[in-house]
């Protein structure tokens, strides 16, 4: 009989979420339309035109995306748990991702994250309204020599700002900053050769110009009860492994301002036989087989990937009764 084999789960963050995600998985799925039914309540939002039925627009506003993107890699993560025994041994989050983590280790309860990100998101989102900010990933390009242009432009103070933000692969960073400077750096970088993007999301994060909306929001923290973790995080600023409820609440209280070590985070990952990204998009998953293309890594955002994902784990597939699921459908299109 074969070992277990070791599971390592990640979640996304800001940035993956589109609309649509998780509508198969919640036409067929009980739990996941409970869960969706509990967030609309908890948070007075309805959830379902939201992810579903909603726009583009909407969905990227950070009020709307960090708490969307939440609810769909939680309720996937609760499917695999309940209904065919997956856990993982191993979890970390890129950023909102990692409260998303915390959870599915057990160290926070669904309703008590739901209200952590909504807060956050409300500070962030208070932080970006007077500040022209944004995020230039940047591909291929010696990060030596990205912060050596960086600190051409990054100025003392919130006026001019250009940091190294998120550490995400060998190949790829994200630049943080005031947008006139990243324009700047982009155009540095076009000449020397680099390939860089401006990403799709509205303020600076992980860099100084969130430090006021970090202030403001470790005081909601603190109204929060952080559980010891069932299974080791492996955290974004420092890509280390904690467990106890005082190390996740430090990681989280400097997690809005300070910058992302996903690379150093991944480190921990290579032990696993299955890496998981779970919830919307397939970013995390595709950059983590580039650089390990010999492992098993998967991204679970429809009832396919969990075939394939129960295949590998020789489980059985179940049957869907294609009349039931069909009707689910019908009906849910109505309350949209």
């Amino acid at each position: 009989m074969n070992s277990r084999k070791k599971i390592g789960m990640i979640f996304p963050g800001q940035g993956s979420q589109f609309l649509g995600m998780c509508k198969n998985l919640y036409d067929q799925e009980r739990i996941i339309q409970e869960l969706f039914e509990e967030a609309s309540t908890c948070l007075n939002k309805n959830f379902v035109r939201l992810c579903f039925a909603s726009s583009e627009k909407e969905l990227r506003e950070v009020k709307n995306t960090q708490t969307s993107i939440f609810l769909v890699s939680a309720a996937i993560t609760a499917l695999l748990k309940e209904k065919y025994g997956i856990v993982a041994d191993l979890v970390a989050g890129h950023s909102l991702g990692e409260y998303t983590a915390i959870h599915a280790a057990g160290g926070m309860n669904f309703a008590d994250t739901l209200y952590l990100l909504n807060k956050r998101s409300q500070m962030m989102e208070e932080a970006i309204k007077n500040q022209n900010g944004g995020l230039l990933a940047v591909v291929g390009f010696d990060s030596d020599k990205l912060k050596l242009i960086c600190e051409q432009y990054d100025k003392p103070g919130l006026e001019q700002v250009a940091e190294i933000a998120n550490h995400n692969s060998p190949t790829q960073v994200v630049v943080s900053g005031t947008k006139p400077e990243l324009e700047k750096i982009k155009d540095n970088l076009k000449i020397l050769g680099g390939k860089s993007i401006m990403l799709n999301v509205e303020g600076a994060f992980h860099s100084r110009l969130m430090e006021n909306a970090e202030k403001s929001f470790s005081a909601y923290l603190l109204k929060v009860d952080f559980n010891p973790l069932e299974m080791p995080l492996s955290n974004n600023i420092e890509g280390k492994l904690v467990w106890s409820p005082k190390s996740i609440q430090d990681s989280l209280v400097k997690q809005t301002s300070s910058h992302i070590y996903w690379w150093k985070a991944m480190q921990h990952f290579e032990k696993m036989d299955i890496i998981l990204e779970i919830g919307p998009g397939t970013k995390f998953s595709k950059m983590l087989k580039r650089e390990w293309p010999e492992k098993t890594i998967l991204s679970i955002n429809e009832q396919e990937d969990i075939n394939e994902l129960l295949n590998l784990l020789d489980r059985k597939i179940p049957i869907i009764d294609k009349e039931e699921c069909d009707g689910k459908k019908n009906e849910e299109s109505l309350q949209l």
